[in-house]
């Protein structure tokens, strides 16, 4: 193999696809990539330089053929433009960091029920009620954003999508 581009060997669609090579053979190679995904070698090849952006369709494939359900989440919180304003970061991480950042942001929303609650009592967010609120959603969204860590977990671990 020739020696990589600094941008190929970041890419997470070629370090996916390397991580997978490690138990199928085929993937080692972009021309046994090209066949076991349909996606053109030379575009697969122009993916992962980063010159350019793949289709969702090409990533979900990439993702069903690497065996790397966080490339999903990677596209949506890098490449689309809706994702990156609605989808929450997540890491494929192993179970018992994920137990601990589960736990950790459960901690972090104790009390924000009630604090919830007084917000919405009036119906209305006063502008010192704001920082409070924002507050309960960055709680919130870090535990949405585990939630989909535990899923690519799952997804990874041979389990089926929720």
């Amino acid at each position: 193999m020739g020696k990589l581009a600094p941008t190929t060997a970041q890419n997470r669609y070629y370090l996916a696809r390397m991580e997978a090579a490690k138990t199928n053979d085929r993937l080692s190679s972009r021309d046994g990539a090209s066949e076991e995904t349909f996606i053109d070698r030379k575009r697969l090849q122009r993916i992962e330089v980063g010159t350019l952006e793949p289709y969702p369709e090409e990533v979900m494939i990439m993702a069903d053929v690497y065996h790397a359900p966080d490339l999903l989440n990677y596209f949506c919180t890098t490449s689309c433009p809706i994702g990156k304003h609605t989808v929450p970061r997540a890491e494929l991480q192993q179970l018992d960091r994920l137990t601990i950042k589960f736990l950790a942001a459960i901690d972090n929303l104790r009390g924000t029920d009630r604090q919830l609650l007084k917000i919405a009592e009036d119906g209305k967010v006063s502008n010192e009620e704001r920082p409070q609120l924002e507050k309960i959603l960055q709680a919130v969204t870090r535990l949405t954003a585990i939630g989909c860590e535990i899923q690519m977990y799952l997804e990874k671990e041979g389990g089926s999508r929720a």
